[in-house]
């Protein structure tokens, strides 16, 4: 019990230092957009920036931020696995498709978390590939993104949906539930954006969201900032609750 409440006063530590590593990158961010402007390297101040010309970048971050984390759970769950080679490898994928839970030893009941595993490690692998800008601004590969993320997202709900079984060597990883939160938001935070970028609806958003350069800059920058912070905020956090 000391333990865990040790362990939450640290995650509440990294949290707030995660918070102010981002404000003062805000800051930064602002200046040197500043800067930039008054040397004439961003163009006209009052220049319009569209959407779709800085929408992929914020996609791009999403994509790779969760990929990040969800290879940062891989490897949490590896850690926790045995030995036994067979048994192991069975074990591991189970435990990655049900999330913060980890089964030690493979058995006939956890046998359901087994596609949601494989589906996990399929998505990462695309979402490794999907942070890249450029994909995104192709509108076919932008549909395929919007799928990948709609997948993503079903295969974080189904373990909160599905009962665990109660079998002997069942764990919840701790250090596991922080990053699996935030995986869950980049995941959400990535569709809203692909979603804008596909359908350009709701409209009267999607034109709104065509700002000035200063503006496209500073908050491209602030989003981008915002996933890396708190995507190696979650490796200390997951970590402080050991």
């Amino acid at each position: 019990m000391l333990a865990r409440t040790i362990g939450t006063v640290h995650l509440h530590i990294v949290l707030m230092l995660a918070a102010t590593a981002l404000v003062w990158l805000f800051v930064g961010i602002v200046v040197a957009v500043t800067l930039l402007l008054r040397r004439g390297r961003l163009g006209s101040p009052d220049r319009q920036v569209p959407f779709r010309s800085y929408g992929p970048v914020l996609a791009a971050a999403c994509s790779g931020g969760a990929a990040a984390v969800h290879l940062e759970v891989v490897g949490e769950h590896a850690l926790q696995t045995g030995p036994a080679a067979t048994t192991s490898a069975l074990a591991l994928l189970c435990s990655i498709g049900a999330g913060s839970t980890h089964f030690s030893t493979a058995d006939p009941t956890i046998a359901g978390f087994l596609p949601l595993g494989v589906a996990s490690l399929v998505i990462v692998a695309v979402q490794i590939a999907f942070a890249i800008p450029r994909l995104w601004r192709n509108p076919t590969l932008a549909v395929v993104g919007l799928a990948v993320s709609a997948a993503s997202i079903a295969v974080a709900m189904a373990p909160r949906l599905l009962a665990t079984p109660a079998i002997a060597g069942t764990t919840r990883l701790a250090t596991v539930e922080y990053a699996d939160a935030l995986a869950f938001v980049l995941e959400i935070a990535l569709a809203i954006v692909v979603g804008l970028l596909v359908f350009a609806r709701p409209r009267r958003l999607f034109e709104r969201l065509q700002v000035k350069v200063a503006d496209a800059y500073v908050g491209t920058g602030l989003g981008v900032g915002a996933v890396l912070v708190f995507t190696v905020a979650s490796v200390f956090a997951g970590h402080a609750v050991h």
